[in-house]
């Protein structure tokens, strides 16, 4: 049965994850010319978190340096992606540790010789396996990765592809959004909000919860995703979609999320960083 659900994966399977969003700055979504500006839920993030960041991003388009732990956490979506895409009657506990295998090795073998490279698989395979437990793996997603793209405003377009979409006995829908790391001291709920939305506008129907699951622990956080609350986030991402395609300048942030940048290698704050790393111990 696994062997079954491995060739079917393999003939379904896109290489790896949705690419990263790249794009130019005031261009359209991967390179096509348009007049509107398209940001989705990460590259609002990210402008917030660094401008500086942003700019290597999407402007400079680097090349980023990721760390073993963005590849794991990719490859942990990429499973649970093709695994709910079977049959039901295929998808055991047994399966779903079989796919997140055979994802792992095929990855380079320069990247499973990296440091830590496994102790994160280790980790990332005892949390499908707590997910296998915990959770229902016969459920039906309504739609896996969907990519969607709605107009927030005659200027502003959002996109982006939600982890997952379920239907609720009321016909409404749970967006879903799977985090492989620790839950942070405080949660984003504005990118749940931003997915709600697209999920909304796209599809025509209501969402009554957005949700993040935290793999590591089993956590739930849900977001509050009311008309007012979906209606101010909606206008803050026109805002500071606005005063991106504006600005002039991109400052750089310091701060812990320093660590985990991809794009510390050109950071012209390095030296500053590498400083106050030790010394705030971060």
């Amino acid at each position: 049965m696994v062997a079954a659900a491995h060739r079917r994966v393999a003939d379904r399977a896109v290489a790896g994850r949705a690419a990263a969003e790249a794009g130019a700055h005031r261009r359209g979504y991967r390179g096509v010319k348009d007049a509107r500006f398209k940001v989705s839920p990460l590259k609002l993030r990210v402008y917030l978190a660094c401008p500086l960041r942003y700019r290597y991003q999407y402007i400079d388009r680097l090349p980023p340096r990721l760390r073993p732990h963005d590849t794991v956490g990719t490859a942990v979506h990429f499973v649970l992606q093709q695994f709910f895409r079977l049959p039901v009657e295929e998808r055991t506990p047994e399966c779903l540790l079989a796919l997140f295998d055979q994802r792992w090795a095929s990855l380079s073998p320069r990247y499973r010789r990296m440091p830590g490279a496994e102790e994160l698989q280790q980790r990332a395979r005892r949390q499908l396996e707590a997910f296998a437990a915990r959770e229902d793996l016969r459920a039906r997603p309504l739609l896996l990765e969907p990519y969607l793209e709605v107009a927030l405003a005659p200027d502003v377009v959002l996109f982006g592809r939600p982890d997952r979409v379920d239907e609720e006995p009321d016909g409404s829908l749970h967006v879903i959004d799977y985090k492989t790391g620790e839950p942070p001291e405080e949660v984003d709920a504005a990118q749940l909000r931003l997915y709600a939305i697209m999920v909304q506008k796209g599809l025509g129907r209501p969402v009554s919860r957005a949700s993040f699951w935290y793999l590591e622990g089993g956590q739930v956080w849900t977001a509050a995703v009311t008309a007012e609350a979906l209606a101010q986030a909606e206008a803050e991402a026109v805002a500071l979609a606005r005063e991106m395609q504006g600005a002039a300048s991109f400052p750089g942030r310091v701060g812990p999320h320093c660590a985990r940048c991809p794009f510390l290698y050109a950071c012209q704050h390095r030296e500053e960083i590498a400083q106050r790393r030790q010394a705030e111990r971060w």
